[in-house]
């Protein structure tokens, strides 16, 4: 997750509220001719998310992935 290649992450344990909610996120996010702000409402916080806000920057899932200048050190 990085400022140039930003991660969205859907939690998707009821599949029918995390597709609509990826749909809601795009439809928010995207600007489009006729767009209707009261329709394109942002998904749900809980249910869509930066990556950071989901695995909280743990080492133990990214590993080697994160730039050296990121990575926590153990003291």
């Amino acid at each position: 997750d990085t400022a140039d290649a930003p991660w969205t992450v859907i939690k998707s344990d009821d599949k029918k509220r995390a597709r609509l909610n990826c749909m809601r996120h795009f439809l928010s996010t995207l600007d489009y001719p006729g767009k209707n702000k009261k329709i394109a409402t942002p998904p749900d916080p809980l249910i869509v998310g930066g990556a950071g806000h989901v695995i909280h920057r743990a080492d133990h899932i990214l590993g080697t992935a994160l730039h050296p200048d990121t990575r926590h050190v153990a003291n």
